[in-house]
Parts: structure tokens; sequence; C-alpha cells
């Protein structure tokens, strides 16, 4: 479903608007459209897809330039920073920096790759180090400012994180913040995982969360909702619950991401998919006598 009002959304000026309207008319081979980095006006905003184009800018630590859906925003704003830089925090908010490329010092902490800090009601959270890190936050529920609220942090160690694996090895997940026995998670608002493959992501939606993509590595297309568009390193995609949506990977590419869901839920998919994935392998296994 790529309406005229979707094929819009990322024609920029009034010749781009032109060639946007001119789409609807079916050529025989349309072209995918890129994600755009710039913000197009509200009024050609798609009503249902979400996609937040970033490319942080060094040093400064200015988040790029978004694209939000009319549907309402997400719960969960993320945007890459490359550092130093000084991300914003708030009180009754919990922010999450995941350090893709470290190692970086953040609030007394040194942070390597795949390692996350939980930090909440900071004000400021002081990145140092050259590497680049995500910075994904929500509000914290039933918070009322009436004075100051303590900061706190936690850290979450990306070598601890217990990996899944299915689609015959060939897509994984380490569930970073999330839900665990042994510990509470540090975000029980937002859970944030690295996801890993190179195997397709059949059409799906999750009923009742928000899905944020943050691409490390792409080269492909998603499907939000019927729209297709291309897919590359360092963009986010969102995903309002209900909508459908879908990954295309281009053939021999490899996507690489931090994955978000608020509310958490939808990655205990992935232990369903694992352990059937086991069981499927070892069920091959025995009718080949192995």
């Amino acid at each position: 479903m790529i309406a005229c009002r979707t094929a819009s959304v990322f024609a920029m000026g009034a010749l781009l608007v032109a060639g946007a309207i001119g789409a609807c008319r079916e050529p025989a081979t349309p072209e995918i459209p890129p994600l755009t980095t710039a913000t197009p006006d509200a009024a050609l905003l798609p009503a249902v897809v979400v996609a937040q184009a970033v490319d942080g800018e060094a040093g400064a630590g200015a988040p790029a330039r978004s694209i939000l859906a009319e549907v309402g925003a997400s719960p969960v704003r993320a945007f890459f920073f490359d550092t130093p830089a000084k991300l914003e925090g708030g009180q009754c908010q919990r922010v999450l920096v995941a350090v893709v490329k470290g190692p970086v010092t953040a609030m007394g902490e040194t942070l390597a790759s795949g390692d996350v800090l939980a930090v909440s009601n900071a004000l400021g959270i002081e990145v140092t180090g050259t590497g680049t890190v995500l910075r994904a936050s929500i509000e914290l529920p039933n918070c009322a400012v009436l004075s100051a609220l303590p900061a706190t942090k936690a850290v979450v160690r990306g070598a601890a994180a217990p990996k899944l694996e299915w689609a015959r090895g060939t897509m994984s997940a380490h569930l970073d913040v999330s839900a665990s026995p042994k510990a509470p998670s540090p975000s029980p608002e937002l859970y944030l995982g690295r996801l890993e493959g190179t195997a397709p992501v059949a059409e799906h939606d999750h009923p009742t969360s928000w899905e944020v993509l943050a691409t490390l590595e792409a080269s492909g297309s998603v499907v939000v909702d019927g729209l297709e568009v291309r897919l590359a390193a360092r963009q986010i995609v969102m995903v309002p619950p209900g909508t459908k949506h879908a990954w295309r990977p281009d053939p021999g590419s490899k996507l690489v991401a931090i994955q978000m869901y608020a509310p958490p839920g939808p990655e205990l998919r992935f232990g369903a998919l694992a352990a059937s994935d086991k069981a499927a392998v070892k069920d091959a296994g025995a009718r080949d006598g192995r």
C-alpha cells in the first residue's frame, strides 16, 4: 500500500513533490525511495509509517533531524552521537547510552563496545573518548517532579548478555537490557538489544509495543505498512504498535542493529525461535543418522 500521500513523504521542494505525485501513476518499475535526512513539511508526513534518519555530528553532540508520524510520536527518542559529546538527560527520564564503538567514559564508568549505561534523572551525561554511542530515552511512568530527584545509574556489560541464535545460525540477538531471572532490568520500560544476521524477516507486527531499529550496518529495504524504503547504516526506523513491517536484505549483506521495544515483550519470541531452531536441527540430525 503505497498511496499518493505516502509516496510524497520523501519529496523535498516543489520539483520533488511533483515527481512524487507523478509516481502515483504506477510506473512500470517504481524506484524504492531512500530514507531522507531532511525534515519534510508536516503535511507530507505519512499517517502510519515512521522513518527517522540520523547522522550524528561529531564532537558537538547535536542530534540529527528526524521525521515523525502524525499518529503520535514514539515514546522513544533515539539518536547516534560521535564522542566526545554531552548528551541531554532530564528529570523523570531514563536514558540508555549504548556503546557502538568504544571505549568511552561516562559518569565515571569505562564502557566498551556492546556495553550499555542506564541513567535516570540525570540532567546531562558527559561522554568522553573517541567512539560512537546511541542515546535512547523514555519517560519514567508515574513520575512527578516535586523536588530534584537523585540521578541513578547502572551498567550492563555486553560481554555478559545472553545470546540467542535462530534461522540455522543466520540470525542472532544479544539481550542486553532485558528482564532476567537473575536481576531486574535497569530499564523495565524499554528493551534494548543487539540484532545481527543475514536472513530476511517476514512481515509481522507487535500489537502493543513500538519497535525502534537503529542500524549500525544495513543494506536492503524495510517495509512498514506497505511502504518500502532503502535502509543503510546510522539510520533509525520507528514502527508503531500493530503496524505490519518486514526486512528484505540485499543478497550477501548483513544487518547489524540496536533493537528496542517499548514496552518490552516482543523480544521473548527470540527464545522461542532459538528453541525451535535447535529442535529442528536435532530432528534433522536424527533423520540423517548423526
